[in-house]
């Protein structure tokens, strides 16, 4: 009896520290691209350098003196699940425009169409995507010009836990995606629909 008691306390105190963990965590909002590889690629920070297995090379392996970063975040949320959210926005000279979008070409890009209810991008070009059923996504766009966007959108059980149009242009996004706790799609993966 003394034992059934035990369990059922220690249950009690893993939803509490469940519930304390989700109550007390912070979104983290990093910008400083003179940290990019903190978070981004092989030499990123520890809890930033799996991200559910996801493949980051799409996005540059670092910054260089001749890239024009425009603008740059990333986004770490942890209630229970690590969720990330990143972009990079960068202007090339025409010749290194060409070739990062050479490097681009070649990536194999991995089916996409009707994850988390994305239809496609209109406002852009896709240049590369990995996708994954469940964690989300990695691409690259192409405003056709000289300017690349690098984008991941990470997370698991088929929703974002935060608010992620707060944190990211809406144009950057791919056409239907939503990854909100009510989406279509978790419905239809978690057969609730």
């Amino acid at each position: 009896m003394f034992r059934i008691i035990c369990k059922i306390i220690a249950g009690y105190f893993a939803i509490l520290l469940l519930l304390l963990s989700a109550i007390f965590s912070r979104v983290e909002v990093y910008n400083d691209i003179n940290e990019y590889k903190a978070y981004i690629g092989s030499e990123a920070k520890e809890k930033f350098h799996n991200k559910w297995g996801m493949d980051e090379t799409i996005f540059p392996n670092r910054i260089t003196n001749d890239m024009q970063v425009e603008d740059y975040k990333m986004v770490y949320y942890n209630p229970w699940d690590a969720q990330f959210l990143s972009y990079l926005v960068v202007s090339y000279n025409e010749e290194d425009y060409k070739a990062e979008i050479e490097r681009l070409k070649k990536y194999e890009s991995t089916d996409y169409i009707g994850y988390y209810g994305v239809t496609g991008f209109t406002k852009y070009s896709l240049l590369a995507m990995y996708a994954d059923s469940y964690n989300g996504f990695v691409y690259a766009i192409t405003d056709n010009e000289s300017k690349i966007i690098y984008v991941e959108l990470i997370f698991c059980n088929y929703v974002y836990d935060l608010n992620y149009k707060e944190y990211i242009n809406n144009d950057y996004l791919p056409d239907g995606f939503d990854a909100t706790e009510n989406n279509s799609y978790r419905k239809t993966m978690l057969k609730e629909t």
